[in-house]
């Protein structure tokens, strides 16, 4: 009957219940190093993003964190819990701090301690240069240890240690570029660091960054600021040009007037092209050029670089012909 039915579906509906709170673990742990109710919170908010775990809780009188989850949930809390709950005063890079979630699936647990950023700002921006150029979905940052724990594929978290390594720089002493990281997966899986050590400010570093993105049509290119780095993912192609505009445009000297062109091999017809104003050009009339020249050349790839009054330009070999004219035009 409806009845009977009714009633056995509520019995296996309450067993199963039953079952799930039958495997939960209980946990109670006590922090020894961690003093300020921001950091019991961090640590706490870490731990549940990484470990997906139901029920973690702070208990700011007790010092302590309680934990409910599977038991495979609460001994990887456990696991990161020790290596967070750490005086500052410790250093605690070095050693390899990594933790293997299951022995039948690529997931992996990885606490990243940072050296050189100095305020909560330059984490945030390395971490999301990481996370970005990765494609990493979990990761989380403890800024008193200045700590980044990620999880993911063995290739994702080896990805982030090259990155870090490439990008945890003390100040703007890099140049040039890193070694190359190459992905398994997908035919945009070179990942290179470059350094823009000229760039006076952060604006002339962001300018020089976005002008890159656009004309290499980068899906993946994230700044860190401070030492000037900038993470780029792409095809070997675009990473190629990549390298040609950094260094084309990162001058620790005025540029000449001859030609600054880059052909791309995949294409007769696909050329870049950089164009120095010899006289000063203020940010307006860079502007106006800009819009002047994509409607000239119906060419919506052509960025500015204020500092060394520069326009980039990528298009067939007429396009770029009809921009150096109206760039001569207008530069006198």
């Amino acid at each position: 009957t409806v009845q009977t039915t009714a009633a056995a579906s509520l019995t296996i509906a309450a067993f199963l219940a039953s079952s799930a709170l039958a495997q939960q673990t209980d946990r109670l742990l006590h922090f020894t190093a961690t003093s300020s109710t921001q950091d019991f919170q961090e640590i706490a908010t870490v731990i549940r993003s990484i470990t997906d775990i139901p029920q973690a809780n702070v208990d700011t009188t007790e010092k302590s964190l309680s934990l409910q989850g599977t038991a495979g949930q609460v001994a990887l809390a456990e696991w990161l819990f020790t290596n967070l709950d750490k005086p500052t005063s410790v250093p605690q890079n070095g050693a390899k701090h990594e933790y293997r979630v299951s022995d039948n699936s690529d997931d992996l647990v990885r606490v990243f301690y940072l050296t050189n950023p100095e305020v909560p700002q330059g984490v945030q921006e390395i971490v999301t240069a990481v996370r970005s150029t990765a494609n990493i979905r979990q990761m989380f940052t403890y800024n008193d240890l200045r700590a980044v724990v990620v999880r993911g594929t063995s290739e994702q978290i080896n990805l982030a240690e090259f990155l870090f390594a490439q990008m945890d720089k003390p100040d703007i002493s890099g140049s040039g570029a890193s070694a190359e990281f190459r992905m398994d997966a997908g035919p945009d899986g070179l990942v290179r660091v470059f350094y823009i050590p000229n760039t006076k400010t952060v604006q002339e570093f962001q300018e020089v960054v976005t002008l890159v993105r656009t004309i290499a049509q980068l899906r993946y290119a994230f700044a860190y600021n401070a030492p000037r780095a900038v993470g780029v993912r792409g095809t070997d192609e675009q990473i190629a040009l990549a390298k040609w505009l950094f260094d084309d445009l990162d001058r620790a000297k005025s540029p000449d007037s001859s030609a600054h062109q880059y052909q791309l091999p995949s294409a007769s017809d696909d050329f870049v092209r950089v164009f120095y104003l010899a006289h000063a050009a203020t940010s307006q009339r860079l502007g106006e050029t800009m819009l002047q020249i994509q409607s000239k050349t119906h060419n919506a790839w052509v960025c500015i670089y204020n500092a060394p009054s520069a326009i980039a330009i990528r298009g067939t070999a007429q396009q770029i012909a009809q921009a150096g004219q109206l760039i001569q035009q207008q530069d006198n």
